[in-house]
């Protein structure tokens, strides 16, 4: 950002007005973060001069903002630039004041002049600098007229808390647990983002365990909602469904799909719980099925992409394979392989296959003290790769060519040296099964023929 900061303290140093960093950059900044993007606020001078000035450097993209806010454009960086909120003062171009008390956390309301880098510059109206060093997140003015204000900001507190690993002021969580229906105000798109943002934190499962305690949760995704408190059998699971699967979330990496998929993995319990009347068994007969159905419907309300839906209910479909070594037939582990899209790629990272994730955090997830793969995981992983091989044993006529191809190709007349390089090609595919394609291969005989005339 080197370039467009100097344009920016150029316009600072040589007209009258004040630019500072703000918001986002200031808080990083103390917290010794790289900042993920820059804010600029302008003040003491007119937005169409600013304008003026700095399409002389980039380009101007003026935003739908109700604000007077720009985007700057300079040799591929790009800062986001508003004038202050103006507030109760006087000031015709509103004042640093004014614009604070408009912000939504104290940790967002701090200033920095363009022309400083250090901490005892900063210009702090709300105590943003003691909430930072408290780990606290608090509102700037009043909690309910802040919410009011921009609804989405109730559900914006968790996401900020889950990604910074701060605590939520108590006057704040009571205040967002009083107005959460208004998050219904709020745009879908906002809702899914910020969601992603917990889903995507170090431990999702505190901080949604949070939405559903100020009931944030209810209004996001109240199929999750009601699994709170719903028993299953203890010899299986410690945890009520609700706390199974959000510790299945923190039990996987930190990639959208496999949070999500881990997260709805057992959802569809909601649906297929049965209890026996005299015994007490519970149980959740085809619960997989059930939960893809709503995982698909949950995902498409909060307009999730198509791919990212198609994913995650493909895994939480197939997450309740159960391998039995003496009772699967080869025909049903070919099946298996072919359902779960297992490719030749896979056979040496099987550990790593999206569908082993997912249930390595399911079982991990259960409360009992079991290893984190099974024995018979072990065995079924080391029966796909035999199947697959066995499945996949190449011979000559599943060359992408043959000998017609060759000599046509290579203008060469039936004989040994066809036979040679069938051979050859053969040999080379066996080691490495990619290579079995036209193109390739026909390169791969274009080579060996060149050694042999040499």
């Amino acid at each position: 950002m080197s370039h467009i900061i100097n344009v920016l303290q150029k316009l600072n140093k040589s007209t009258k007005a004040e630019v500072y960093y703000v918001g986002g950059f200031v808080r990083d900044l103390i917290r010794r973060k790289d900042p993920n993007n820059i804010d600029i606020i302008i003040r003491n001078y007119p937005l169409l001069d600013i304008i003026k000035y700095l399409k002389d450097y980039g380009e101007i993209k003026r935003t739908k903002s109700i604000y007077q806010k720009i985007i700057f454009k300079c040799k591929g960086e790009e800062v986001r630039i508003s004038l202050p909120q103006k507030g109760k003062k006087s000031d015709p171009f509103g004042s640093l004041e004014d614009d604070a008390i408009l912000r939504d956390f104290t940790i967002n309301a701090m200033y920095l002049p363009i022309d400083r880098r250090y901490k005892k510059y900063i210009i702090d109206f709300h105590n943003g600098l003691k909430d930072i060093k408290f780990r606290k997140l608090k509102t700037v003015g009043n909690i309910n007229s802040t919410i009011q204000i921009s609804p989405i900001r109730s559900l914006r507190a968790v996401s900020f808390a889950s990604c910074l690993n701060y605590k939520i002021d108590s006057n704040l969580f009571y205040g967002i647990r009083t107005t959460a229906k208004l998050i219904e105000k709020s745009t879908i798109n906002e809702r899914r983002d910020e969601l992603i943002k917990i889903l995507l934190s170090k431990k999702p499962s505190k901080y949604i365990k949070m939405l559903y305690k100020v009931g944030l949760l209810y209004f996001l995704i109240p199929e999750l909602y009601m699994c709170y408190g719903m028993e299953q059998n203890k010899k299986y699971h410690k945890h009520d469904v609700f706390t199974h699967c959000i510790l299945a979330c923190d039990n996987v990496e930190a990639d959208l799909i496999l949070r999500l998929s881990a997260l709805f993995h057992d959802i569809g319990k909601l649906q297929t719980r049965k209890e026996h009347p005299i015994t007490g068994h519970v149980t959740f007969y085809r619960h997989e099925a059930a939960s893809s159905r709503l995982s698909k419907r949950i995902l498409k309300r909060l307009n999730f992409d198509n791919d990212i839906i198609t994913k995650v209910v493909e895994l939480t479909y197939l997450h309740m394979y159960n391998y039995e070594p003496d009772k699967w037939t080869d025909a049903a582990v070919k099946r298996f392989i072919k359902n779960a899209n297992i490719t030749e790629e896979d056979l040496d990272k099987l550990d790593t296959f999206p569908l082993f994730l997912v249930r390595r955090a399911d079982r991990l997830a259960n409360g009992n003290p079991y290893k984190e793969i099974s024995y018979r995981q072990e065995l079924f992983k080391k029966r796909i790769c035999d199947t697959f091989k066995q499945t996949h044993e190449l011979t000559i006529n599943d060359l992408a060519v043959n000998g017609k191809v060759l000599m046509e190709e290579f203008n060469l007349k039936e004989g040994p040296t066809v036979g040679h390089i069938i051979n050859y090609l053969f040999t080379k595919v066996s080691k490495n099964y990619k290579l079995n394609n036209r193109e390739i291969l026909i390169e791969e005989a274009s080579k060996y023929l060149s050694e042999v005339l040499k």
